[in-house]
């Protein structure tokens, strides 16, 4: 591995801790900061087929499919009293592994893959969830910062066992 290949893994490892980190401590206004203003951020829906086929996802229906619009309503909305699936907010650990930069332009673009598993538990609840997939992400260079500006998230279960997605993968 290259040297600069080396530094950009690093780079966006720590850029997807410092991401994690801002969501589990529900920072959401830092970690919209993040984001690239053509964002496109989506998770489509695992679907069972027979034998080998691909893809194993829907290519035309989406558990969310935002853009950087609605991803700030969504964001604004959580810092409402209507965000009635968050009261009280949810505790969350994310834990990233895995990462892979599969593309790297200097101080341009990046493509970087990674795994990712999400622990929740709500209020006073004794049950948990555990949502795990793996995640594209697509970064661009953008006055003197790296920025996300698309995550395609591929959920591992085909029925997830939560109630609501009111969290950010």
């Amino acid at each position: 591995m290259s040297m600069e290949r080396l530094l950009a893994k690093h780079i966006f490892e720590e850029w997807l801790y410092h991401e994690a980190k801002c969501l589990d401590e529900i920072e959401f206004d830092r970690w919209f900061n993040l984001m690239h203003p053509d964002l496109r951020y989506e998770m489509p829906v695992r679907v069972n087929k027979e034998g080998m086929e691909r893809p194993d996802y829907a290519t035309d229906m989406f558990a969310f499919q935002d853009d950087i619009n609605t991803l700030k309503m969504r964001v604004e909305r959580l810092k409402t009293e209507y965000a009635w699936a968050e009261m009280p907010p949810s505790r969350t650990r994310r834990f990233v592994s895995n990462v892979r930069v599969a593309e790297f332009e200097d101080h341009q673009r990046a493509v970087v893959n990674s795994y990712l598993l999400i622990y929740r538990s709500r209020s006073t609840d004794i049950e948990h969830d555990l949502i795990s997939g793996e995640r594209r992400d697509e970064f661009k260079y953008l006055d003197g910062d790296w920025k996300l500006s698309k995550r395609f998230f591929l959920v591992d279960q085909t029925t997830l066992n939560t109630r609501n997605l009111a969290i950010f993968v």
